[in-house]
């Protein structure tokens, strides 16, 4: 017996004009189409794994750069096909206590910088740590941590849920794993060993739908099938003789990327310099024609060392695979040590540290496994793409730093100022829901530092084309004003047309003393007042410079407005960071 077809849920009008838009549709446009109305549904009570089961298993995430949103997906996709009921959701949306309704708990989370959580999640951190958590004695949970071994604080953000879930009363499903960038093969281990511990959905009666789609449709294009483009124009925008030029690029975009808005970003893969590659296979005695697999796909050695290997930072499982090939005492030693005196060790010793210093002619499959993956760079998008669709615009700041010695470059800004008309640049959305204009017309306040100019050029793009706009407040510092004013051009423009109603710069090197935070303490009553008004303000920018602004405004508005006020502005979702 077969079973009867449902049918469509719609009149014989609708249903007509659903057939005749399907058949004028290609392939990408079909998957985004399934992957929009799937976002559209918020509700999990709609969809068939939730119907299946009163109580699924939750998937909460907490990301920057979005690789554990993939994770949580990939997963809720596994437990779909294991007849498993899942709902998964942005950590930043859930309150703690909703987890004493639940039953099963997967965390996916990664760690910021030297061991913060992620910046959406702070919430739900602040809260799940705090001393209002709820008991959890019904809970089982998993938690897979995401992190980068060269910062000292690793993986502490999933390690910190982990801990603070078993204190409330929680029984582990399984051990925690933290995962270094090389996550993809430890995260797909883990889950298979997790898909063992998870409750079946009672199948009985009704038919066991597919998994809760996720809450967000998937790009066309990621990090795995990113887009090339080429390049149009590399301008430099500060002074000639600077030491961190600041770079303004366009980008020809021949094919569109949907829903990429002013405040998103988009995911640069950058080559590594040729004669760092050289250096590598000269210190391994290797042939850069030997050819190698990576991910399935077979290429040359080198190919794989210039655009898919980290030449920079060894990483701990490098460390063991180099002593294993140089048999170096010193090595081995360390390896029997405890992993915070590794961890130091390659603080002091970038991989061409390492190769020179413990020689070694190592197997070029073997060495390009041991490698950490080259890890993609997120520059803001500093055009509207509604305003202008067949172009993208990034701003660039050289990176420098010093190491031991020398002084080094940042591998994906030294690339991008390199490029020049003509060349071709991959790279793949990454959505910044949280950084985005509001729907409303509430004022706002635009602070950068430097480069964080940049997805507010899109911003005052994008308002240009409003016909009812906000209140527009920018204020924005640099070093000089003759050389460093970045995009001063649109910045006047806008003032003309009214799209800014007032700005304010800083210039610290013309300005001895003054800082970004200076007109703002100046005008302190006004930014009270935009406050009143329900203005959203907006920090972006050096992470330093800005963390220390936030921490004056915040000081200076509690004492103005009363205690609290600073907090409240982020419980109403009208602070939004973007720092780096």
């Amino acid at each position: 017996m077969t079973a009867q077809a449902t049918p469509p849920p719609f009149s014989d009008p609708q249903w007509h004009q659903v057939r005749q838009l399907l058949a004028t549709l290609d392939a990408r446009q079909r998957w985004w189409l399934s992957g929009y109305l799937a976002a559209s549904d918020t509700e999990p009570s709609t969809t068939a794994s939730t119907k299946a089961s009163p109580n699924p298993v939750l998937i909460g995430y907490g990301t920057e750069t979005d690789n554990c949103r993939r994770l949580a997906q990939a997963l809720s996709e596994h437990c779909g096909e294991s007849g498993i009921a899942t709902e998964v959701i942005d950590l930043a949306r859930l309150r703690p206590r909703q987890l004493a309704r639940r039953d099963h708990l997967v965390i996916i989370t990664a760690t910021h910088g030297d061991g913060d959580p992620p910046e959406p999640i702070q919430d739900f951190y602040q809260g799940l740590m705090g001393d209002g958590a709820p008991q959890l004695a019904n809970l089982k949970f998993a938690v897979l941590a995401l992190g980068d071994s060269s910062y000292e604080r690793f993986c502490v953000t999933g390690q910190e849920f982990d801990q603070r879930l078993e204190a409330l009363g929680g029984e582990r499903l399984i051990a925690r794993q933290d995962c270094d960038v090389d996550f993809e093969q430890p995260a797909r281990d883990w889950i298979a060993r997790l898909l063992e511990k998870l409750p079946k959905a009672n199948t009985t009666g009704t038919a066991q739908g597919p998994a809760r789609a996720p809450t967000s449709s998937p790009p066309s294009y990621d990090k795995h099938h990113p887009l090339t483009v080429e390049v149009l124009v590399n301008q430099n925008l500060s002074a000639a003789d600077r030491a961190q030029p600041i770079h303004h690029l366009e980008l020809a975009l021949d094919q569109a990327i949907p829903d990429l808005f002013p405040g998103d970003a988009v995911g640069i893969l950058a080559d590594n310099p040729p004669e760092l590659v050289a250096a590598v296979l000269d210190a391994c005695e290797l042939s850069g024609e030997q050819p190698v697999t990576v991910n399935d796909d077979a290429q040359p050695l080198v190919q794989a060392l210039r655009q898919t290997r980290d030449l920079t930072i060894a990483g701990t499982g490098f460390l063991a695979f180099w002593a294993e090939q140089s048999q170096a005492p010193a090595l081995l030693e360390l390896c029997q040590a405890e992993s915070r005196r590794q961890r130091a060790f390659l603080r002091d010793h970038q991989l061409l540290d390492l190769l020179h210093q413990y020689p070694a002619r190592p197997p070029a499959q073997a060495l390009v496994e041991a490698l950490r993956p080259l890890q993609p760079r997120l520059y803001d998008v500093a055009n509207s793409l509604a305003v202008l669709d067949d172009e993208l615009h990034l701003t660039v700041k050289a990176f420098h730093y010093p190491f031991r010695k020398r002084h080094e470059q940042g591998i994906a800004s030294r690339y991008l100022l390199d490029l020049q008309p003509g060349d071709p640049v991959r790279l793949y959305p990454h959505r910044n829901a949280r950084f985005r204009l509001p729907d409303d017309d509430a004022p706002l306040i635009l602070i950068a530092e430097g480069t964080g100019i940049a997805p507010y050029r899109a911003f005052l793009q994008a308002l240009s084309q409003q016909s009812q706009r906000p209140p527009c407040w920018l204020v924005f510092a640099e070093q000089r004003f003759e050389d460093d004013f970045l995009y001063q051009l649109d910045i006047q423009q806008a003032r003309a047309d009214g799209v800014l109603e007032r700005v304010d710069t800083v210039f610290y090197q013309d300005q001895p003393g003054a800082g970004l935070i200076t007109p703002l303490l100046d005008q302190i009553d006004r930014l009270g007042t935009w406050i009143d008004r329900g203005a959203h303000l907006y920090l972006c920018g050096d992470k330093g410079r800005l963390s220390d602004l936030e921490s004056g405004l915040k000081t200076a508005l509690d004492q103005r407005q009363g205690d609290g006020a600073w907090k409240q502005l982020g419980r109403e979702k009208r602070l939004h960071r973007n720092l780096y």
